[in-house]
């Protein structure tokens, strides 16, 4: 493996070199959808989801700059009409529906005039539910602070526990627990819960998600607009058939509405083509009325022969895929040709 300085100061060469420059110019005519999910003015660890609110300005600012910068209903027009967007056109997308995105991220999109999309988890909008995948972030943070052991079911995550390597416990006991199947994913959470006598830490704040009025604020900005990340974050893989219109037209129905307007867009929990959905879930988005969905692969679109229902997006979190050379080379285009070349991670 690379080493992270090499890494560095090869990725900074590139853009010195113009490399950057050279992929936005072939790659004008493509989509670029940016993908996020919080935004925190905490300090955190390596918490992915979780940007901070002075990186994540530096990046709209470069994109702003760099790109033009366009709506979610501009997206839908142009694939709904066959109409060409414009070159360099980028999107900002949101997961999950986070709160800070209306208490941090919403002011830094009204002063900079950019437009974006929120992906609610819509049936937890205005409960007290955080999604599972925080909250094992946070149980885990807290045992090992409490020095407590978990006694974790998957062997690795447990070593890497033992070990104090709480994010790397995590990020294996997460991809695990994904694979359980919905039950037993649940009991195992709540034996976890039960661990925790204290509840979540104050800075849980950042993992809540949005309530119905923070999203019509946004909403009659004109400047946010919202699509469907199903009714409860249910990976569509997992799904019986029968569980399907629960997770995927009913959360549209609702969205449509408590905002009074059509909600064409949908975005796939996890979001790995191949392995959390397939075909015959494209298949059934289009039947029930969505216009295109977005995933998780880390890929520009091409609207002359791109499917809408799969339209890739550029992760920007906090760890490495924030690191501004990395940043301004994988929104260019260049790190997925790269990595198509020569299987070689940089990341």
């Amino acid at each position: 493996m690379m080493p992270r300085e090499l890494k560095k100061h090869l990725l900074r060469a590139a853009n010195l070199l113009g490399a950057d420059v050279w992929f936005r110019r072939i790659n004008r005519g493509k989509l670029l959808v940016v993908m996020y999910h919080g935004v925190t003015t905490s300090v955190y660890g390596p918490v992915w989801t979780q940007l901070p609110v002075d990186l994540f300005k530096r990046q709209l600012e470069f994109l702003r700059d760099k790109y033009a910068l366009i709506s979610l209903s501009e997206v839908v027009g142009a694939l709904r009409n066959k109409n060409r967007l414009p070159d360099r056109a980028a999107l900002i997308t949101f997961d999950d529906g986070l709160q800070n995105n209306y208490t941090v991220a919403f002011p830094v999109l009204r002063e900079l005039g950019v437009p974006a999309a929120v992906y609610l988890t819509v049936d937890y909008i205005g409960t007290p539910e955080i999604l599972w995948v925080d909250e094992l972030y946070l149980l885990l943070s807290q045992a090992a602070l409490r020095g407590a052991d978990p006694e974790l079911t998957d062997g690795v995550a447990q070593r890497h526990f033992h070990a104090g390597r709480t994010w790397a416990c995590y990020q294996v006991l997460v991809e695990s627990l994904k694979r359980l199947g919905s039950a037993q994913r649940v009991e195992e959470m709540n034996r976890l819960r039960s661990l925790q006598p204290a509840g979540l830490p104050a800075c849980h704040h950042d993992f809540r998600l949005l309530n119905w009025d923070e999203v019509r604020v946004m909403h009659r900005s004109r400047l946010v607009e919202f699509g469907v990340h199903t009714a409860t974050h249910r990976i569509l893989s997992e799904l019986g058939e029968g569980e399907w219109e629960r997770e995927i037209v009913s959360p549209k129905d609702r969205l449509e509405r408590e905002l009074g307007t059509e909600a064409a867009t949908f975005c796939f929990p996890n979001g790995r083509p191949g392995i959390d959905f397939g075909p015959e879930h494209l298949d059934y988005l289009r039947k029930v009325g969505y216009v295109c969905a977005f995933t998780t692969e880390n890929a520009l679109f091409d609207p002359k022969g791109g499917d809408p229902m799969s339209i890739g997006r550029v992760p920007a979190g906090n760890d490495g895929t924030s690191q501004y050379d990395y940043f301004r080379l994988n929104i260019s285009g260049a790190i997925q040709i790269v990595k198509t070349a020569t299987k070689i991670t940089l990341a």
